[in-house]
């Protein structure tokens, strides 16, 4: 049986995709759109993160600078086997969308060459049940350039149901060094 994953040394380097997305020149709804349209409706990217958005009707209700709010539909596949958003899917889905909200505020040399997820911190206060609707409101509250504090919060019904503190390392692109 052929090993599918190809030994390292033979992985070509590859750039990080939020490098390739050029997303400076759109109005700041569009990059955030843009940035959620490259995870979720990549046809040559199936991860756990894009199944997870899967049939959630998720909509971007409201964008400025710092911030984004999202509508979602809490379906049977992100839901554990009491009926209620698993907190493992409330990560994912809070992980993803924090990340939109530095999207507002980037621009060409800053937090333009993509970020990663060092603690993701989440608390669960009350379920969110199959079927509801979820308001996810994802706010910016530090970025610099070495790191990002983002605060993420699902609201069902005007309660307060989950929260999260996301903390991500951000990538810089350094000149190449002359010979």
């Amino acid at each position: 049986m052929a090993n599918p994953t190809p030994p390292v040394g033979n992985t070509p380097p590859r750039k990080h995709f939020f490098q390739n997305l050029k997303l400076w020149h759109l109005p700041m709804r569009e990059r955030v759109l843009a940035l959620h349209k490259e995870i979720t409706r990549d046809d040559g990217y199936r991860g756990f993160d894009t199944i997870s958005l899967e049939g959630t009707n998720l909509t971007l209700v409201e964008c400025e600078s710092n911030r984004t709010v999202w509508e979602m539909d809490i379906p049977a596949h992100v839901c554990n086997k009491s009926g209620n958003l698993h907190g493992g899917a409330a990560a994912t889905i809070l992980d993803n969308l924090t990340s939109t909200a530095l999207v507002t505020i980037a621009r060409e040399g800053f937090l333009d060459s993509g970020h990663v997820s060092r603690t993701i911190t989440m608390s669960y206060l009350r379920p969110v049940p199959l079927g509801s609707k979820a308001r996810i409101e994802c706010d910016v509250q530090a970025a610099g350039k070495n790191t990002a504090n983002l605060l993420g919060k699902i609201i069902v019904n005007g309660k307060l149901a989950v929260t999260c503190v996301h903390d991500k390392a951000v990538f810089s692109i350094k000149p190449a060094a002359k010979l």
